[in-house]
């Protein structure tokens, strides 16, 4: 048996998926993996292909409507979306053996990916009347023709599901209940085992459902350290909603229960209509889908409030870069602590906020009081107590790919979400503002969210968009009666790590691993939570069935994630406090707001619903005459003589002081630029960066779309229309940032000096480029190689190694990690261990979002601080004097020659050649064997059986809307 915070005493209890036991609680869910032959046997018994009709209700004189076009829809066809590749994510054993055989996928599974990627071609001189050709109709209800087929999934519920031509679900029932019972069937039928894998995975029970690998059990014990909840504590988030939030958190707690049925519902029919069975039960787990309870719901809260709305977390590893820097600084706290500030960028005056003009302090701290944090005394040593490891022979069975592969990228999306384009009415044609804004979640097959078309006939709920599938209930992204709203991850600090200093009860030597510490002056004790994973090993595996229990222990702050030492060998529990814990299913009061047009009428009362989400979002709204920003998040307000960056006591001493306010949150209606823009950058002037973020210097992606925004006012006299506005954000989703900010300043300097004729050819093609803007784009679609990529490579060659000239002397000693494409290491080098953040996040992710952080704002700062420029936050004393060589900034001019030379000495061994306006590979393009559109192409991620072709790089949201209400 496996302890998830402690060793395992007896190896030989590993996993099977049949239960998962609590100490206070329990749940069954059966499930087994076999081969995908299954898959063959159930063809033999599929029913026809479709979806079963059921009979109208007979029970009530509800009379179901039609899906009447546009009704109480106030946009009149102004309002447009896409969501590559499609809507529709049912594949059923039919469609799968056609799909194999000839290639035929199911309608409305890839009908959304042609205009998606064909408007990066297309985007400029584009017009309104042909947006409908990248995007669809968004309106309210569905167009004459349109519809495509109807479903009545109850006969004791009054709702009815009415399907368009691109299979998106417009969903009618009599009240918001029977609508959150059809959005819970449509989510099943849609998404049903993608939101069965998250809400495993939420759990921490997913080698319960997929089988036993390394992999899944260490995903399991990491979401267990999100929450940790009982079965019990999760279903008391949801019933005490009415409790907490009134009239409003009744209707929330209804729409749970309810929209839980409808997913059960649609289940119930999988076991009567095979053709309602996705694929990937019978091949991938080889039991029937288990029924859903309200603590689903809870689990999946929890990933979007522990993983997407959040900011923070990291003080730990804030702490072992400051004893890195110490040591390389003569052993200076002091001098580390300047050269820490440098690159942390906490408020850096430069740094593009989306507020213009207005300040919004937030976490400024006053004089530091060394009593309220410890020192831990080896920050960068692994926590004790905790997994380490996996449990002995936990290899012995393959790790179910597809799904793990959905969890990776899940766990990668808060650093990736999304951007924002919204220009007020005086600088549109028609006198209404526009909108061009939606998340980026990455892509997947079928994809991470799902579009939706949500009313109840009573008048009381009326939206659409989309949502993530399992909480789809509520619209979370779209569109109301008379506006719309969309959001991009804030990423502000709401989670910090505490250091609980262990006591022994009894008044003897704390153990290393104790379980009671010290709060307010007495010995506390922790509390604990067993939970215990039966596993079946998948078909193939040599495993036998066995048992993995996790154990978690949790303070008053949070969950604790291991131990440690502090302050000489004190032992010390590290807790993440953070502030939506124990609150996992609030911020739907927020969303629900949105969704019901009598809380939502205009931007006021929009901005009260994103007042009560706890969640750290950056929220934008417009309508028919305005535009406007709220940043949302439970913002804890710390003492100000606490360090915001390191770890700070537990003990009491240190305590939150309550939450940010209303109107404290960085908000404004309006804008003084006349355009609201965001790409995750700072929301205002003074708004402090979170802990774990270095990125809210000088450079950001943002000002990517600052500039073509600008650039399109320019040319159409200040005046732009919808299409203007989509063009600007498609042209700057095809910039390369490090290429865009970098070589204004580069260029300049190196073709002033004396450089190698090698090196003078390399600048010139980077300087026709940069004429260019900077894209990475091929010039027509069916081109095997970029546009410029000769200087595409170049810059991928030469910004790592830029970087490394500059600062290599401060970060060099703890060492330099290299880039990985595909799992396979490029060969090129990727950032510094002891520094957060890498040296560029680059398209090669294959995830399309691209440029969220790097090295540029510091290359950005280092290289106008070189060549006597302003800058608002330069680099301090401390730091410039360990810049480049010896001579610390005056020698860099050196390390820059050596960097230009070392990159065109990589590239003609790359290329083969020394003809520098032929190359067309770099570094890590030659390792992998790929050319660079390649190396940079957009992969789905398989969450299922059947997956979808890759599509060529561009840096723009998975779910976008096209708005102006006329």
């Amino acid at each position: 048996m496996r302890t998830a915070l402690g060793r395992s005493p007896d190896p030989g209890h590993r996993r099977r998926a049949s239960m998962l036991t609590e100490t206070r609680s329990s749940r069954s869910s059966r499930t087994r993996s076999r081969a995908r032959a299954v898959l063959i046997g159930l063809l033999a018994i599929a029913v026809p292909l479709g979806i079963a009709q059921r009979p109208a209700n007979a029970a009530t004189t509800w009379t179901p409507p039609q899906p009447t076009y546009r009704l109480n829809d106030t946009a009149k066809g102004g309002a447009m979306s896409i969501l590559p590749a499609g809507e529709n994510g049912l594949v059923n054993a039919s469609q799968l053996a056609a799909f194999e055989s000839n290639g035929t996928r199911p309608a409305g599974s890839q009908d959304q990916l042609a205009p998606y990627i064909n408007l990066i071609y297309n985007a400029q001189n584009l017009s309104n009347s042909q947006l409908h050709s990248y995007y669809n109709d968004e309106s309210f209800g569905i167009a004459s023709g349109n519809l495509v087929r109807t479903e009545t999934p109850s006969t004791s519920v009054n709702v009815v599901i009415y399907r368009d031509k691109h299979d998106v679900p417009h969903i009618y029932g009599q009240n918001q209940s029977a609508v959150a019972f059809g959005a819970g069937y449509a989510a099943g039928e849609d998404r049903l085992f993608e939101i069965d894998v998250l809400r495993h995975y939420g759990a921490g029970n997913l080698s319960m459902f997929l089988g036993p690998s390394c992999a899944d059990e260490q995903m399991d014990h990491d979401a267990l350290l999100l929450g940790g909840y009982t079965t019990a504590q999760k279903k008391a988030q949801i019933d005490t909603l009415p409790n907490r939030f009134g009239s409003l958190g009744t209707t929330l707690k209804t729409m749970v229960y309810s929209f839980i049925n409808g997913i059960n519902a649609y289940i119930t029919a999988t076991q009567t209509n095979s053709a309602l069975l996705p694929a990937e039960y019978p091949a991938v787990t080889g039991a029937a889908p288990q029924t859903w309870s309200v603590s689903d719901v809870v689990d999946l809260a929890t990933l979007l409030g522990g993983i997407f709305g959040k900011g923070g977390g990291s003080e730990v590893r804030n702490a072992a870069t400051l004893q890195y820097l110490q040591t390389q600084l003569a052993g200076s706290a002091s001098a580390a602590r300047t050269v820490f500030a440098d690159f942390k960028e906490q408020n850096d005056p430069d740094a593009p906020t989306t507020i213009v003009g207005t300040n919004f302090p937030y976490e400024i701290p006053g004089t530091i009081d060394s009593s309220t944090y410890p020192t831990i005394d080896n920050a960068s040593a692994p926590l004790t107590g905790g997994p380490t490891d996996t449990t002995p022979g936990c290899d012995v069975t393959s790790t179910n790919v597809p799904a793990v592969s959905i969890i990776a990228k899940t766990l990668d999306l808060p650093s990736h979400m999304s951007n924002a384009l919204l220009v007020d009415g005086a600088h549109s044609t028609d006198g209404h503002p526009l909108a061009v804004f939606g998340p980026q979640v990455g892509y997947y097959a079928p994809e991470i969210l799902m579009e939706e078309d949500l009313h109840a006939t009573n008048g009381t709920y009326d939206a659409e968009g989309s949502s993530f599938p399992g909480t789809n209930f509520i619209v979370e992204l779209g569109r109301g009666r008379n506006f719309a709203w969309s959001a991009t991850s804030a990423a502000t600090d709401n989670v910090d790590q505490r250091i609980e200093l262990i006591c022994d009860p009894g008044g003897g030597t704390p153990q290393p691993n104790g379980t009671s510490y010290m709060f307010n002056g007495t010995c506390t004790a922790m509390n604990e939570n067993t939970f215990t994973e039966v596993c079946v090993p998948k078909p193939g595996g040599q495993g036998q069935p066995v048992t993995i229990t996790h154990n978690i222990f949790t303070t008053v702050h949070g969950v604790v994630q291991g131990w440690t030492t502090v302050n000489g060998g004190k032992p010390a529990a590290v807790v993440n406090q953070r502030s939506t814990w124990g609150a996992e299913v609030d911020s739907g009061i927020g969303f629900m707001r949105w969704n019901m047009p009598t809380q939502t009428k205009d931007v006021t009362s929009w901005m009260n619903g994103a007042g009560s989400i706890d969640y750290t979002f950056n929220w934008f709204y417009v309508d028919i005459s305005t535009i406007g920003y709220y940043q949302s998040g439970k913002l804890p307000i710390r003492p100000s003589n606490v360090p915001p960056n390191v770890p700070t006591w537990g003990t009491g001493v240190a305590e939150w002081q309550g939450f940010l306010g209303f109107d404290a949150h960085a908000h404004e209606t309006g804008s003084p630029t006349g355009y609201i823009t965001s790409w995750n950058n700072k929301g205002a002037p003074q708004f402090s960066a979170a802990d774990d973020a270095y990125q809210w210097g000088p450079v950001h992606r943002v000002l990517s779309l600052n500039q073509e925004i600008q650039h399109q006012f320019s040319v159409h006299s200040g005046k732009i229309t919808r299409a203007n506005l989509v063009t600007a954000m498609e042209t700057a989703a095809m910039v390369d940032l490090t290429g865009r900010q970098e070589l204004p300043l580069l260029l300049p300097y190196a073709t002033a000096r004396t450089e190698p004729s090698g090196v003078q050819a390399m600048l010139a093609q980077l300087q026709t480029w940069l004429n260019a803007g900077a894209p990475r784009k091929k010039a027509v679609t069916s081109n095997a190689q970029y546009a410029n990529a000769a200087a595409v490579a170049i810059m991928d060659e030469l910004a790592p190694r830029l970087d490394r000239a500059f600062f290599d002397r401060l970060f060099q000693a703890g060492g330099v990690y290299q880039g990985k494409v595909d799992g396979t290491v490029n060969g090129m080098d990727a950032g510094y261990n002891q520094l957060l953040m890498e040296f560029a996040d680059n398209p090669s992710t294959h995830g399309g979002s691209s440029y969220y952080d790097g090295w540029e704002g510091y290359v950005w700062k280092a290289l106008r601080q070189l060549t006597s420029q302003p800058v608002a936050k330069p680099f301090t004393a401390i730091t410039t004097s360990h810049l480049c060589g010896s001579a610390g900034l005056s020698s860099c001019g050196t390390a820059i020659d050596n960097a230009l030379l070392a990159t065109y000495n990589a590239l003609v061994t790359a290329n083969g050649n020394s003809n520098v306006s032929s190359w067309t590979q770099d570094t890590g393009t030659k390792t992998l064997g790929v050319n660079m559109p390649a190396y940079d192409a957009i992969k789905f991620t398989g969450v299922g059986i059947v997956g979808q072709p890759d599509m060529d790089y561009q840096n723009r949201p998975t779910f976008q809307q096209v708005v102006e209400f006329p």
